[in-house]
């Protein structure tokens, strides 16, 4: 009995440590990354904790892979904003588009000021520092910048659409039917492809609440019906009916 005690007592003391060494090893892959964020570091410990959620499904390797991939993004960004004067424009528009994605507004409005500083005539720098002011609640200046979006390119869909929900947000009902109306007459005319953002429901969603507002029920009718056969569940609807 004593014997067996003993071997159950030699066995738990192996496994504590192990994992204890296992916990050593984490800790030291990513406090390694921590002192010296080398990219060869950073694959070290990224390669480490992605074995573990593979190996052992634990929610906290998820926790550190995406801290790791913070960190690291956080260090791309500093670089990319130390060489700014040295990017193309294509590059910064790039840029500035990935900081608007992070929610990072004012610091993808400093980027698309200077490209509208420089190339004055192209419209999506415009038409982006427009819905980072949308984003940011500074209604008025992004009506400004949409405004100056479809200036420079009369047919941007996209700058109509967005700038339909700005004046819609600003209580201007009457102008945002007329500003969206006027954009879905350039839909597919555009000589740039409609953006990812812009999806065809939400701009029906946005079409038909804005007719509500203006209270249009000749056009209010077929397009309530054509919405409810192919999104009846959108909570959308929680708002218009």
């Amino acid at each position: 009995m004593w014997k067996y005690f003993l071997i159950v007592i030699i066995l738990w003391v192996a496994i504590t440590a192990q994992a204890e060494n296992a916990t050593k090893n984490e800790n030291d892959l990513f406090h390694l990354y921590r002192e010296d964020q080398t990219f060869e570091n950073f694959i070290k410990a990224a390669n480490h904790f992605n074995s573990q959620k593979e190996e052992s499904k634990d929610p906290e390797s998820d926790l550190m892979l995406s801290y790791l991939y913070y960190i690291e993004l956080e260090n791309h960004l500093r670089i990319l904003g130390n060489e700014l004067d040295s990017l193309n424009n294509r590059t910064k528009f790039q840029f500035a588009n990935l900081l608007l994605s992070l929610g990072r507004f004012q610091e993808s409005i400093e980027i698309y000021e200077i490209l509208n500083t420089t190339t004055p005539a192209w419209s999506c720098p415009w038409r982006h520092k427009g819905e980072a002011y949308f984003k940011s609640g500074k209604l008025e200046d992004a009506e400004y910048a949409l405004l100056k979006a479809i200036e420079t390119r009369v047919e941007h869909y996209d700058a109509y659409v967005m700038l339909a929900d700005v004046q819609k947000e600003m209580g201007n009902y009457k102008e945002a039917l007329t500003t969206l109306e006027t954009g879905l007459s350039y839909k597919g005319k555009d000589i740039e492809d409609p953006e990812e953002e812009v999806m065809d429901l939400d701009v029906k969603f946005l079409y038909l609440e804005l007719l509500k507002l203006n209270n249009k029920k000749e056009k209010i009718k077929p397009l309530e019906q054509e919405l409810l056969k192919i999104a009846p569940e959108d909570e959308r609807w929680n708002n218009l009916r």
